[in-house]
């Protein structure tokens, strides 16, 4: 059965079924939908499953989930995340011809398709015995309760001039507003008046221009706008948040990463290249420096040292060497 994204959102009661087949996009939508399905599914008990999938996928990996039998009845949702443009095959021929036990439930998430991709048995197999849910960008009145619901959520007082302000801010775009009230929410905005006094029209820089500079490797810019950012108050979390999901999407080309960070097809090639560029072993190193970072900022910290960890983080990146390869060095940037 084949169900839009506004059915599945305004439903309460989405059958159980075996199989759930969620594709399209934007990727965020796509981790909506997933993640009601998961709660709606998962009870106390129940094992979860996330699986990567991309074109060189081995089945055996998968199998014996549906091979084995439980020697406690468990409940089981495998969770098939393809990050590959297609389903490959040997997915494909796997799903069409296995029987799928009762104590299993899978959801198997993947990119926008082609219309020839609802021609295939896959598909036609999913429609009789599961429930399609195909996601597409919202627009019009789907949008705005889409965007009403998530304040709602989040506690936030609005008036319909704000609303509509924020709206046009983000030319309706659901992942910058979802951007957006992820900020609201670290900021523990209660009202868009104290957002839009925040992030008033005459600053210079915003935290994209960040990413953009640090993506194209302009070390002096890159650290002016963080201090910039830094002096109207914008959280250190927020931040790092952003450079580590940059960092996930790098280190995504070639690794398993759950969940998939999603890339824009137009910017691949920036991703390629920084990957091919950067020294590999630090790439992984930077991203547990993250994590490091995170665990300052979550116990007792200084919001100075957390901010020069933040510079420490964005001239590693850059300049491809250790975070430790600048404590000695005073000289970058005006470091103190």
């Amino acid at each position: 059965m084949k169900i839009t994204y506004k059915q599945f959102i305004v439903n309460n009661n989405i059958p159980v079924s075996p199989i759930y087949l969620v594709f399209g996009n934007p990727y965020h939508l796509l981790n909506e939908v997933q993640s009601r399905l998961e709660r709606m599914l998962r009870h106390d008990e129940t094992l979860v499953k996330r699986v990567v999938v991309d074109s060189d996928f081995d089945i055996s990996i998968i199998s014996d989930d549906f091979n084995s039998l439980s020697l406690f009845n468990e409940k089981k949702i495998l969770i098939l995340a393809v990050v590959s443009n297609s389903i490959p095959k040997c997915l494909t021929d796997f799903l069409q011809t296995v029987v799928l036990p009762d104590d299993l439930k899978i959801i198997l998430k993947l990119g926008p398709q082609t219309s020839a991709f609802k021609k295939t048995n896959l598909f036609k197999i999913i429609d009789n015995t599961g429930h399609i849910i195909e996601v597409t960008e919202l627009k019009g009145l789907d949008l705005k309760n889409w965007v009403k619901a998530k304040f709602q959520k989040n506690k936030i007082n609005f008036s319909e001039n704000q609303f509509q302000k924020l709206m046009e801010k983000n030319e309706g775009n659901t992942s910058a507003i979802s951007q957006e009230l992820y900020k609201m929410s670290l900021l523990e905005v209660q009202d868009l008046d104290d957002y839009f006094n925040l992030l008033q029209k005459e600053y210079k820089y915003n935290e994209y221009d960040l990413v953009n500079c640090l993506l194209e490797k302009n070390l002096a810019k890159t650290i002016k706008i963080l201090k910039y950012l830094h002096t109207i108050k914008i959280p250190e979390v927020y931040i790092l948040f952003l450079i580590n999901l940059e960092l996930k999407k790098i280190y995504s080309l070639h690794h398993e990463v759950s969940p998939m960070p999603y890339i824009p097809s137009f910017r691949k090639n920036l991703y390629y290249q920084i990957y091919d560029s950067l020294d590999k072993p630090l790439l992984k190193r930077l991203m547990e420096y993250c994590h490091e970072i995170d665990l300052s900022i979550k116990t007792s910290y200084s919001h100075t040292d957390v901010w020069h960890k933040l510079e420490l983080l964005i001239s590693s990146f850059i300049l491809n060497k250790s975070p430790y390869s600048f404590i000695n060095d005073r000289n970058i940037n005006g470091y103190k």
